[in-house]
């Protein structure tokens, strides 16, 4: 059966101008790939960081709703994004936001920071401190004509046996540059409502959740492209939450270098590199699959959320799809997990810088 050696986390994740490449358990102090030695041969170093782009994602799965929270870096400006869906109604609900010039839209501490976008009608905080085993999502978005507003509190926890942390450091996709991603899948609590003008706002009660939080950096090429799936959820009342892509960033030796992995019951899985296919078109079936029997999923898509970003010397496509996984997934202990209707997210992207 395939497996990836978790080793410890090192203290940085460039040593000597050089990439540290692996799969570490738990979490590191910083996340951050600065300091390598001529990423790019004909650049300088402080252009060669430019190209560095980083992105924070919050997934998350309760009550009656399932979405994604995600804050892009892309230096000159920053981009943040809340979507989510009634599961009963399958309603969409989107609001974004473009932030100016700032020094860092997404911090480089795993320990304690914050990111927020502080738009009076699109006002959207993150934020962790491990000395107080908390990490938090707050939202308050105006709504308007088309849409209600929304508000949500979420509380996640960094301990815990239902919790699980991962970060894998890859080639991207030579070995002169490097991604790393950052993973915790952990349980939430809280609870989202929403007001129509005119209208009593419906307040959902607290509940219990899963929330999958995630952050990457990664030496973005000038044409990029790729799918990402998430799955999350409760199955046999056990958190399960899983990550599965395939990118034009994906390492030349995907099977040593790759940043999939299953979440169970706060074990954590490194899972081999998959094949995703939709031989129907992006909103029929999706078929996942794998050569070492691990995997072997689809995904019915519900509904699409497109965004289409052009700004500065940024143009990307993003689809953010939500919908429902079938199918199978083994644990690093043998042990088949089955499931009819899981919900997921799963996104399908295009950018040019």
């Amino acid at each position: 059966m395939y497996t990836r050696q978790l080793k410890n986390c090192p203290k940085s994740f460039v040593k000597d101008g050089k990439p540290v490449f692996g799969t570490f358990s738990g979490h590191s102090e910083r996340l951050d790939i600065r300091g390598i030695k001529q990423p790019y041969i004909t650049l300088p170093t402080f252009v060669s960081n430019l190209r560095i782009k980083s992105r924070i994602s919050y997934f998350f799965n309760i009550g009656s709703y399932i979405g994604c929270i995600e804050f892009f870096d892309a230096k000159m400006f920053g981009f943040s994004e809340v979507c989510f869906w009634n599961k009963t109604t399958r309603q969409r609900f989107v609001y974004r936001s473009v932030m100016g010039p700032r020094r860092r839209f997404v911090p480089h501490s795993l320990i304690q920071a914050i990111t927020a976008n502080y738009s009076k009608r699109r006002y959207t905080r993150l934020s962790w401190d491990r000395k107080n085993d908390k990490l938090s999502v707050i939202f308050n978005l105006h709504g308007n004509n088309i849409r209600p507003g929304s508000n949500g509190a979420l509380i996640s926890k960094f301990s815990g046996g239902q919790v699980g942390e991962i970060i894998t450091s890859s080639p991207a996709p030579t070995s002169r540059r490097s991604s790393v991603h950052y993973m915790l899948s952990t349980p939430v609590h809280g609870a989202i409502s929403q007001e129509k003008k005119h209208a009593k706002p419906k307040t959902m009660t607290d509940s219990e959740g899963s929330a999958l939080f995630e952050m990457t950096r990664i030496y973005m090429k000038f044409r990029s492209k790729g799918e990402m799936i998430t799955g999350i959820g409760i199955l046999n009342e056990k958190q399960i939450s899983f990550r599965l892509q395939v990118t034009s960033q994906d390492a030349v030796e995907n099977y040593a270098y790759n940043a999939n992995v299953l979440f169970y019951n706060g074990t954590v899985t490194p899972l081999p590199p998959v094949v995703i296919t939709h031989p129907y078109g992006k909103m029929e079936k999706w078929i996942i699959q794998d050569t070492e029997n691990m995997v072997d999923l689809t995904f019915t898509p519900i509904s699409d959320n497109p965004n289409v970003i052009s700004a500065f010397v940024l143009r990307s496509e993003y689809h953010t799809i939500y919908g429902h996984f079938e199918g199978t997934l083994l644990t690093a202990e043998g042990e088949k997990l089955s499931f009819r209707s899981l919900p997921g997210i799963s996104k399908k992207y295009r950018i040019r810088l």
